[in-house]
């Protein structure tokens, strides 16, 4: 991990591995994963903007409604900020 600058702007960007797949059918998100991850983040960024995208519902098929409350959970109390692409 090392932060990336954009001007005057630091920030520092973590690859979160939530599956072993991502093709084939069905659901390949793992959301146990998913909590572990965003529990490694917590005890490593606490204090810090959190942003995320919605990690293991895109290729992956997984349920936001679970990953959201998973995060949610998780990270709670730090204010964290769904980033979503808006072409």
């Amino acid at each position: 991990m090392r932060p990336i600058k954009r001007g005057n702007l630091e920030l520092t960007v973590v690859n979160a591995y939530t599956q072993f797949l991502w093709r084939g059918e069905g659901v390949k998100a793992d959301y146990e994963a998913i909590r572990a991850v965003m529990r490694a983040i917590r005890q490593g960024f606490s204090g810090y903007r959190i942003g995320y995208p919605r990690i293991g519902a895109g290729l992956a098929e997984g349920d936001w409604a679970i990953i959201s409350a998973l995060i949610n959970e998780e990270l709670a109390g730090l204010d964290p900020t769904l980033v979503e692409y808006l072409p």
